[in-house]
């Protein structure tokens, strides 16, 4: 039998899996089922199941799902909850330092201690402090995270109070020295905050998929997508699930290529909830050595230059009391979906009147549906009767005022949506495509009660609603898409920033019509092709193409792109080493575990290059993978002690620092 596997990519919408040859490079079955984000296991068996029977219909039952070689995964979910503001609450604990940023959570004390540049302590850890203030987040929160003053350089505090929060609370709890030996305390104070929150998300998916592979008696390892296409173990993915954003953006990178063989180009990843936009180069996505950002928060995880918006099929469509449209970043259920679901919603759909939504802050298509109670959110009294209500089936916001006797501005449900108690239903960019008949998916009815209702608030007709709805949409995959290009010449700036670029913009996805009195026409045109995928590319892209004058790919299998990404990549692991001179003489080796003083130089790096590749080479050997080869880089920096000296005379120069960086790459399934 040929080698073959498995990959799913999990979606906020939708759950797609492939299997894969892994000697041809093809794929031999798809599947594409809606992910039940309530639970995600019913998603996990239906996209295994099916693609099961697609295999054994193409062999006459003659293969053996047992001997698949691997099990590779990505998502969106990371990146969708990061984009959302949902997943566990956390508790954070700064060791050494008072927050000066935001941070993504509101939960937090700062506590004494810390460690100066070289690793040493330069103030007493207060560990009767972190004590009570971890007893006072204890019934907020659902996890921890602990980041403390220079912990790259030494993680003494970050892993005494770690060891205390577990002791106190049972909680899971995540320090930053375990994600990151970059410098930039902000960044990796909220890459920890971040991994924590997504702990429970990517455990519960993991755990959903390895459910599934021992239903089918599937022993092949379980690999997981990182934000920069290569794969880790599932071991490593439940300890850093922070690796996993940009993870199904960057699978689907991957996929791209192998679809295509496109080396150079623009890759447009359009799912339900994010828009996700990469450059290739030479076959390879540059990678962001600064760290990825998401959702507006800048971490220290290395990813594939990915920009990701809050756009997809089910973007919230938005019309405010001022008539004011916008499109996302939150996602919610499609009307035409949960109304298929619960047909009972189009009577309460029909139930609202425009005298109960002319004015209203809320929108007037809102509906909840319960996912799951909080884990450990103490809530008020309406907030548990909103949940009690909806338990049953959901819901529209007017019948829940209704029942609860509340005016709909003052429902507090907001709080339920951001812990993942609750999902939102509402009119989506997927209802609109039901509206104008390019879908029949689901219940066209829910769709149009809802485009009526957004569309008597916007001041036109509903017909004109739906333009205006694809119009939005169009204007911000044009912006996106030009502005990363931009951004490749080296421009600092972003049209979708700037008015006059909103203007230039608008001005450029206009029609001829549209142009033909004006003085000054704007054409754009593309000189790299745009490779479209993603589900819903077919209704917007070959329009956009056309107006920005662009080559336009829609692969073969584009709807599954991310699938065939997540199987078609590498183990990698790597590791940043750093040498520095110590105080008073020597040198000191920083490693992720530990620092280690020398006297000689050239033991300082005999150490620091043995240890990386062991630490990568265990690591690698962790996930599962074979045939593994090591590469060891070093850089030094040195200053000049003068203006004069000579450049090549090391006796005229400063010695700073060595940075030995170390990567393991192997292969993910053995024969």
């Amino acid at each position: 039998m040929a080698n073959l596997a498995l990959g799913i990519d999990t979606g906020g919408t939708f759950t797609d899996g492939v299997i894969f040859d892994l000697d041809r490079k093809a794929v031999v079955a798809k599947t594409k089922v809606e992910t039940t984000r309530h639970n995600l296991t019913l998603a996990i068996n239906r996209c295994l199941d099916n693609l099961v029977e697609v295999l054994k219909e193409k062999h006459d039952n003659r293969v053996d799902i047992g001997q698949i070689k691997m099990v590779s995964l990505s998502t969106t979910l990371a990146t969708n909850a990061i984009v959302e503001g949902q997943g566990a609450e956390v508790g954070l604990i700064q060791i050494g330092f008072e927050p000066h940023q935001g941070l993504p959570t509101p939960y937090y004390a700062s506590v004494p201690g810390g460690c100066n540049i070289k690793g040493r302590v330069k103030e007493e850890l207060d560990l009767e402090a972190a004590r009570q203030a971890i007893l006072e987040m204890k019934d907020q929160v659902d996890a921890f995270a602990v980041s403390a003053y220079l912990s790259v350089r030494n993680p003494v505090h970050e892993i005494q109070v770690s060891d205390l929060i577990i002791e106190l609370t049972g909680y899971p709890v995540v320090s930053a020295h375990q994600l990151s030996t970059d410098l930039g305390m902000h960044e990796r104070t909220v890459t920890a905050v971040l991994n924590a929150r997504l702990m429970p998300l990517i455990t519960d998916l993991m755990d959903s998929v390895k459910l599934g592979m021992e239903r089918l008696s599937i022993g092949a390892p379980l690999m997981v997508v990182r934000g920069d296409g290569s794969l880790i173990s599932e071991t490593m993915a439940r300890e850093k699930p922070i690796e996993t954003i940009l993870s199904g953006p960057a699978a689907s990178i991957i996929g791209a290529l192998t679809l295509t063989g496109i080396q150079k180009g623009i890759v447009i990843d359009m799912g339900g909830t994010t828009t996700d936009v990469a450059v290739l180069n030479e076959g390879r996505p540059s990678i962001n050595k600064e760290g990825a950002e998401v959702g507006g928060w800048l971490t220290r995880v290395k990813a594939a230059h990915i920009t990701t918006i809050g756009l997809g099929g089910d973007s919230l469509v938005q019309v405010s009391k001022n008539a004011e449209l916008s499109v996302g970043p939150q996602r919610v259920f499609p009307l035409s979906w949960i109304a298929s679901q619960h047909p009972y919603l189009i009577e309460e759909l029909e139930n609202i009147k425009p005298v109960d939504y002319s004015s209203m802050d809320t929108q007037p298509t809102t509906i909840l549906n319960y996912i799951r109670d909080p884990l450990n959110i103490k809530m008020t009294q309406t907030e548990q009767q909103i949940l009690d209500l909806i338990k049953d089936g959901p819901h529209t916001l007017h019948y829940i005022s209704r029942k609860l006797e509340k005016e709909i501005d003052l429902l507090p449900w907001q709080r339920l949506v951001n812990v993942a108690s609750v999902h939102r239903a509402s009119l989506t960019p997927t209802d609109i495509l039901h509206v104008n008949g390019q879908l029949d998916l689901w219940e066209r009815r829910a769709a149009e009660l809802g485009t009526e209702m957004l569309a008597s608030r916007y001041r036109v007709s509903a017909a004109h609603f739906v333009a205006a709805v694809l119009e939005e949409i169009l204007f911000m995959l044009a912006g996106l898409t030009i502005d990363r290009l931009l951004s490749e010449e080296g421009a600092d700036f972003s049209l979708n920033d700037e008015p006059g670029g909103t203007y230039i913009l608008k001005r450029i996805l206009a029609g001829e019509d549209d142009n033909a009195n004006c003085q000054v026409q704007f054409k754009a045109d593309l000189q790299y092709p745009m490779i479209a995928v993603g589900a819903p590319v077919d209704a917007y892209f070959p329009t956009l193409a056309e107006r920005l004058q662009a080559e336009l790919y829609l692969p073969r299998y584009a709807d599954v792109a991310n699938a065939v990404g997540t199987v078609s990549g590498q183990a990698v692991e790597r590791v940043s080493i750093l040498v520095k001179p110590g105080e008073g003489g020597g040198f000191l080796v920083h490693t992720p575990r530990e620092r280690e003083f020398f006297m000689i130089f050239d033991e300082a790096i005999d150490y620091a290059c043995r240890e990386g590749q062991r630490h990568v080479n265990e690591q690698a050997a962790r996930m599962g993978a074979v045939d593994i080869e090591t590469m060891v880089e070093r850089h030094d920096r040195y200053s000049k002690m003068s203006a004069s000296a000579d450049e090549d005379n090391m006796e005229q120069k400063l010695f700073i620092e060595s940075t030995i960086e170390v990567s393991a790459i192997g292969r993910p399934w053995s024969e």
